[in-house]
């Protein structure tokens, strides 16, 4: 907004002068109606002067005003923004203004309902810039500060506390007890372990079969986990947390906790237990890594070298690719045992890579053109990322040149053999050279210049500038028609 002008200010003045207290008291009002910030300081400073008590309907109806303000208002797609953020953002500091004054009475009121009102309207605008984030943070602290001023019932606040993070959808006040904890006291605390246990007792025990995390009720078990870390109960932690097996790392988790706990050996029965759990099931999430890695490291800590090489053994077998081949590297060094199964490990890639070019081979013909041009399977990926990865780069290009290899397989591969082998990987960036032009968009096409660029460098470095120019004649006459590409090329000296 401009700047009045000097003369602007002073015929203001004047005539601002000239008008009855009543009249300026109506002309403030006016604005205050239509300027939340101005509304709001004029209310505090109100009730600063003892002139009346804090009126917090009106902060309240500021923040409502506020969250349902700009993009967030819009029928179609209603969604937060900077701008809407620096709106409620105003709002907030406002409350922030009216506890630094000393209403903190007030202020746990307020922010309470603003929490409330937060939760319902993040199920119904569009927050994928993450504003709300520090909304919450914002008026978490304030409420947080405010009970610190005021010091209130520890009971009551036990309970308000409980339904603000177990009632609502979001996060909302979350490990309050843990937060919270010097203002609930012992009182306090036992109120909202009573309210726990009570709601806990009520929930269905969870069926490991149907395995629905929705039926988790997260923040009531969120709760029970944090009382139990809050009184430094570790086995009332474990307990809670056992309520729900349904998926392989719930075991991880349990398994953590007792490490933190110093309790080795319960946390790897309690992995263990975990791997039988899903060992023979058909869960999605079978052979978990992450639960695999804990219990690997316990028998391997133990001695248990048989075992452990049994587990990363049948975790190849179960699925034979670049990560598991790496795990099984590991271990299997560990314990000695690399060289013995290095070769079988090969001959199972290898007859992965078999079977699926016979089915690749014996799959019925397109029956339409759209069916043609499918991508065609990457038969062989897995078995030539492993020989890269082992160094094994001249059989792993050998074997991409028969069998074919995705883009950021060649890619790799290409990275790889610059140095010695640049024409092989101009070759192969040439392929992505391709795949940036069918694209058909500026930016892809940039892309595919800058790649041109770069093989030129690699003949260049070959000795081979004929080469290039060759590929080059080859690629402008076959996209001749594509003119915006063809003007790129132009235009960075590839005329």
């Amino acid at each position: 907004m401009a700047r009045m002008t000097k003369k602007a200010r002073e015929q203001l003045a004047t005539h601002l002068g000239a008008q009855s207290h009543e009249r300026l008291v109506e002309l403030v009002t006016e604005l205050a109606e239509g300027d939340t910030e101005l509304r709001n300081r004029l209310l505090l400073e109100a009730a600063s002067a003892g002139t009346g008590p804090v009126d917090a309907a009106s902060y309240r109806r500021s923040f409502s005003d506020a969250l349902r303000a700009g993009s967030a208002a819009r029928r179609d797609g209603p969604r937060t923004s900077g701008a809407w953020a620096r709106g409620v953002h105003q709002v907030t500091a406002s409350i922030g203004a009216l506890l630094a004054a000393g209403h903190a009475e007030e202020v746990i009121g307020i922010t309470e309902y603003a929490l409330g009102r937060v939760d319902v309207t993040m199920s119904r605008i569009d927050d994928s810039s993450g504003w709300f984030s520090q909304v919450l943070m914002d008026l978490e602290a304030l409420h947080h500060a405010a009970c610190e001023a005021v010091r209130p019932d520890p009971v009551a606040l036990a309970r308000k506390l409980f339904a603000m993070e177990v009632d609502t959808e979001w996060d909302i006040l979350i490990d309050s007890a843990k937060r919270y904890a010097d203002l609930l006291g012992d009182e306090g605390l036992a109120e909202m372990r009573r309210l726990a246990d009570e709601r806990w007792s009520q929930l269905p025990p969870v069926d490991p079969d149907r395995r629905r995390s929705g039926e988790r009720h997260f923040h009531l078990t969120r709760m029970m986990e944090t009382l139990a870390e809050v009184a430094g109960d570790v086995d009332a932690r474990v307990e809670v947390m056992a309520r729900d097996l349904s998926y392989p790392y719930h075991y991880v988790q349990i398994a953590e906790v007792l490490i933190e706990a110093g309790r080795s050996d319960d946390s790897l029965a309690w992995a263990e237990r975990g791997l039988a759990a899903f060992d023979d099931s058909d869960h999605h999430m079978r052979g978990d890594s992450r639960l695999d890695d804990l219990v690997l490291a316990g028998w391997s800590e133990r001695g248990r070298t048989a075992e452990v090489v049994e587990l990363v053994w049948k975790r190849f077998t179960e699925k034979p690719t670049l990560a598991s081949y790496q795990r099984l590297k590991r271990w299997t060094s560990e314990a000695g045992e690399w060289d013995e199964h290095r070769p079988r490990a090969i001959a199972v890639l290898d007859a992965q890579a078999a079977a699926r070019a016979e089915a690749v081979a014996n799959r019925p013909t397109p029956i339409n053109r759209y069916a043609a041009r499918l991508p065609v399977p990457t038969t062989h990926d897995e078995l030539i990322a492993v020989l890269a990865w082992d160094g094994q780069l001249d059989d792993a290009w050998a074997m991409a040149v028969d069998h074919g290899a995705s883009l950021p397989l060649w890619l790799e591969l290409a990275a790889a053999m610059e140095a010695d082998r640049p024409l092989d990987a101009a070759s192969a960036y040439a392929r992505d050279v391709e795949a940036q032009i069918e694209r058909k968009q500026t930016r892809s096409y940039e892309n595919a210049v800058d790649r041109v660029a770069h093989i030129r460098t690699l003949h260049d470095r070959a000795g081979n500038p004929d080469g290039f120019d060759a590929y080059l004649a080859d690629l402008r006459h076959r996209h001749r028609q594509k003119t915006k590409f063809i003007r790129l090329l132009d235009e960075a000296g590839f005329g």
